[in-house]
């Protein structure tokens, strides 16, 4: 309680400070009227936004009258607290993961989670796995690389990830490290939770998480922000952290660009001073990129699009041997994405799409006063892939979409058995959008499927359907029922990795089968007023000839392990959530989810994996600019198995048990502690909103757990940003 205090207190002043600025902006004027009449203006006439019944032909003069006083002015329409929550909620945005294509987010027949810009801005978040770790059905987790996501009580290796919906390159240890992602180059997040391969093919057994790059929308457009935080300084030292973020943009009639740079630096966090190691990186990052679109208002369109990360990453690890290491990554990321777009019709569109991706990085383990144990390993991973798809609406009832897709990867490293990979995938997918019915409630259908040849595993065929009913205008059904695959990546295929510190080899399987899933979501959502939702939704993930490690032999220096199709498993759960916005200032989303798993082979949960989660957003939009935010995530206690995270990078599917001397001693189960997450932020806003100073304080409860939870203790920070 005695750290908590010192935070209390200013973070209690600046709340009153701000509900004082609100008071005396709401409070009834001078006149006497009551603080709800808006004040007049003689002859202003206010029109009406364009609706979809609103004429459109410039000969028709009829619209909606605007209201009218009792004097016989017209009333100005107080639009300002009606809008104040669009941008962070997103609710009439088009999205285009769910389908593949650009839909309304309230036609989509796919559930499809949107985390907007200015959500992203309000909490504060630098990167993907900030953004990401209060979302409902979500957890993030810590490991070497950074850090990655769990989904529907799937790992990291079942989630496809996308940039503007197209593959990237670069798991470490089947990983994608979120950190990667930087924010000032994010327009939205679009989550799709569920198999999604018969759209997207390999990889998306537990659902897509769609990375939507920003566009110039202004016909210029300067940002520029910059933010400092430290803690304690026995956990971080005094370096502290720094961001510096920029990004410039123009559109005109021919053509919209949009660039952006940053450079992040932080010192390591360690969360136990005793020993020489460190548990959180330090790192120290350079990204620039940029995007042009030509022609964006007429019906042939053509995008470009490229970004660059440098990164290092250095860390040092101890062994209970003594042994000490100096660890280090460095790493270059590389996309480059093109898009041919041709509009004809209402809704439909042909489109050509292609990316480039490379991933590179160089590992060092170098350990101190000698080089027995010392390490130097380079992974070079190459992707490419080249989409032709048509959109056509046949009718008014049906929406076909259609494609085929070449996709490649290959592999270098060090860590490998035969040091090159090399496989191709070709595929051919279809779905028809069907409006079933229209009378009383709109029923929508849609069917899909997909098949798959790849290079190494043969052709798989993977279906979906999915249903939308729109029960009335504030009652929503979905449903999906699909199947999914994921191949053995080339590390589980060709894998040759040695930890003499610790004392095991980890050897690959060439003789791997895919994994396969079958996936049954569904999902209801009521609207009982316009500003408040309420949302329920189930979920079964049954998944087999499911990739293990597996105990093989001890000899007297190594334990070996390797991996096999070994076991079968599932995961299945309930998620429940609140979306209110209250006091025209006020918005309060409340999330639960429910996640059993088991591994049906050894009847025992699958690692790593909650029970219980509850997450809570908490936004204030108040007059004045300012603006306050609260996020909260409870974690309920996690079962594990295994100590040893070396190699595995805390992947709950790929765990390496430590005691192999009996099925006793590897069932042994300890519990990770219960945590609560609790991050908030508060911003105030200057010239008319092109400037603004922001404080925020990240695990305000400083709640950690050095071997089961080793997330950065408190850590406070603030910063300014400027647009033009």
């Amino acid at each position: 309680m005695y750290f908590f205090n010192p935070f209390l207190l200013p973070i209690l002043c600046l709340f009153l400070l701000f509900i004082g600025e609100v008071h005396s902006q709401t409070r009834p004027r001078e006149n006497g009227k009551n603080s709800k009449t808006v004040e007049k203006t003689p002859n202003t006439t206010t029109v009406p936004a364009p609706t979809e019944t609103t004429p459109t032909d410039p000969n028709q003069t009829t619209q909606n009258p605007a209201p009218v006083t009792e004097e016989g002015n017209k009333e100005e329409t107080p639009t300002e607290e009606a809008d104040r929550f669009k941008d962070l909620d997103n609710k009439n945005g088009i999205v285009v993961t769910g389908s593949r294509g650009e839909r309304r987010l309230k036609d989509s027949a796919v559930a499809t989670e949107v985390i907007s810009r200015k959500r992203i801005e309000q909490t504060g978040a630098r990167n993907l796995g900030e953004v990401l770790d209060t979302q409902t059905g979500i957890n993030v987790t810590p490991f070497f690389g950074g850090s990655q996501v769990q989904m529907l009580g799937l790992d990291s290796k079942y989630v496809l990830f996308l940039v503007d919906g197209q593959r990237i390159a670069g798991r470490l240890n089947n990983t994608i490290d979120l950190t990667r992602f930087k924010v000032q180059n994010i327009e939205r997040v679009e989550i799709v939770k569920g198999s999604s391969s018969s759209l997207y093919g390999a990889d998306a057994i537990g659902g897509v998480i769609n990375i939507i790059t920003k566009q110039a929308e202004k016909p210029e457009h300067y940002q520029f922000r910059t933010t400092y935080g430290n803690g304690r300084q026995t956990n971080f030292g005094t370096q502290g952290e720094k961001n510096l973020i920029a990004d410039v943009g123009f559109k005109n009639e021919f053509v919209a660009s949009n660039f952006f740079g940053g450079f992040n630096q932080s010192a390591a966090y360690d969360l136990d001073p005793k020993t020489p190691a460190t548990t959180g990186n330090a790192f120290q990052d350079n990204n620039v990129g940029g995007n042009m679109t030509f022609n964006p208002d007429g019906k042939f369109k053509v995008k470009t699009g490229i970004n660059y990360l440098n990164r290092n990453q250095a860390g040092v690890d101890s062994r209970s041997n003594g042994g000490v290491f100096d660890r280090t990554n460095l790493t270059n990321d590389f996309l480059a994405l093109g898009a041919i777009e041709y509009a004809y019709g209402k809704r439909n569109m042909v489109s050509l799409r292609g990316n480039f991706s490379r991933w590179e990085n160089h590992y060092k383990l170098d350990q101190r006063n000698s080089n027995e144990l010392d390490v130097k390993e380079l992974t070079n991973e190459f992707s490419s892939q080249g989409v032709a798809q048509i959109d056509h609406e046949i009718n008014n009832d049906h929406m076909i979409t259609a494609g085929v897709e070449s996709y490649s990867e290959e592999l270098q490293s060090d860590r490998l058995q035969r040091r090159n990979a090399f496989r191709t995938r070709r595929a051919a997918f279809i779905q028809d959008e069907w409006v079933v019915w229209r009378q009383g409630f709109v029923w929508r259908l849609v069917p899909g499927v997909r098949h798959d040849v790849d290079s190494q595993f043969g052709g798989q065929t993977t279906p979906k359907i999915a249903t939308k009913v729109d029960i009335t205008s504030n009652l929503v059904f979905r449903a999906s029922y699909g199947k999914g695959f994921r191949p053995p990546s080339f590390r589980e295929l060709y894998l040759r990795f040695e930890n003499p510190g610790v004392g095991y080899v980890v050897d690959g399987n060439d003789k791997l089968r895919p994994e396969r899933s079958t996936t049954v979501n569904a999902d209801i959502e009521y609207t009982p007023f316009k500003f408040w939702t309420l949302s329920l939704s189930v979920f079964r993930n049954d998944i087999t000839d499911l990739i293990q490690y597996s105990f093989g032999t001890r000899t007297s220096e190594f334990a070996n392990f390797q991996l096999k199709n070994i076991q079968r498993a599932y995961t299945r759960g309930v998620e429940a959530g609140s979306r209110v916005r209250f006091l025209k200032y006020f918005a309060l989303e409340l999330g639960y989810n429910q996640t059993d798993t088991r591994d049906l082979t050894t009847d025992r949960p699958l690692e790593g994996r909650a029970l219980h989660q509850g997450t809570m957003n908490f936004f204030v939009n108040a007059p004045g600019g300012w603006e306050f935010a609260l996020r909260a995530k409870r974690l309920d206690k996690r079962p594990f198995y295994s100590t040893t995270n070396e190699f595995t990078a805390g992947s709950s599917t790929a765990l390496i048990d430590q005691q192999t001397k009996s099925v006793e001693e590897n069932n042994k189960v300890v519990y990770g502690k219960p945590f609560t997450l609790l991050n908030v932020r508060m911003e105030k806003k200057f010239f008319d909103g092109r400037m603004s100073l922001f404080l925020g304080v990240d695990n305000v409860l400083d709640q950690y757990e050095l071997t089961y939870n080793p997330i950065r203790p408190r850590f406070y920070y603030g910063g300014l940003q400027a647009t033009f």
